[in-house]
């Protein structure tokens, strides 16, 4: 099976380029400073993650549990998906087109407050031979981009493909505060699964 790995910081094709510290003084006899600092929380999400949506092919809009933080929003919006499944063959989630129609995938919008690091497994599997394509897409809370890429899943001879994407905050990046995944396939039968193995936010807040 063909990987393709991407390097957030190495290539952006496509798209539009795009803590604070408290000091509390204490009194004549208190000197201490305390600072505030934000405090680091990852969380991923995986087969178990998708017990907490359902296995049908309608938008859903989830307050996902973490366990570690308040519930992450989180948006999954199907078009022109016949099939969908959450939690199974040890994967997030998986979904099978219709035969025929324009659009035909699913968005996954994730609301996150500071994202530090995104790190994403997908891929397609029965393909057809035609191109396929994933996007992925960073905005700060003015709607700005703070990254867009756009890639094309590369086959192996059994018609299937595997892609594994990274970023890290960097020193000018702004604050993401929504993460957007798009998959979509064209020209396709029903038998293709695009499908998200595993799916990790890091975040500071």
């Amino acid at each position: 099976m063909k990987r393709t790995v991407v390097i957030a910081s190495l290539a952006v094709l496509g798209c539009a380029a795009v803590v604070a510290t408290l000091a509390l003084g204490g009194g004549p006899k208190l000197n201490a400073i305390f600072e505030a600092k934000a405090t680091s929380k990852i969380f991923t999400f995986n087969a178990a993650t998708g017990s907490q949506f359902e296995s049908i092919p309608v938008v859903q809009d989830v307050d996902v549990t973490t366990g570690v933080s308040d519930p992450i929003h989180t948006t999954v919006a199907p078009s022109e998906i016949w099939s969908v499944a959450f939690g199974q063959n040890e994967r997030f989630v998986e979904a099978h087109p219709q035969p025929e129609g324009q659009y035909r995938g699913y968005s996954l919008i994730i609301g996150i407050n500071n994202l530090t690091h995104f790190e994403i497994d997908m891929g397609v599997e029965n393909d057809a031979g035609t191109v396929d394509v994933y996007r992925i897409e960073l905005l700060d809370d003015g709607r700005n981009q703070v990254g867009c890429w756009n890639y094309s899943f590369e086959l192996d001879e059994s018609r299937n493909g595997t892609a594994h994407f990274e970023w890290d905050k960097g020193p000018t990046d702004g604050t993401v505060v929504e993460v957007n995944v798009s998959l979509q396939i064209t020209d396709d039968s029903d038998e293709a699964n695009l499908y998200v193995s595993s799916l990790s936010l890091s975040w500071d807040c």
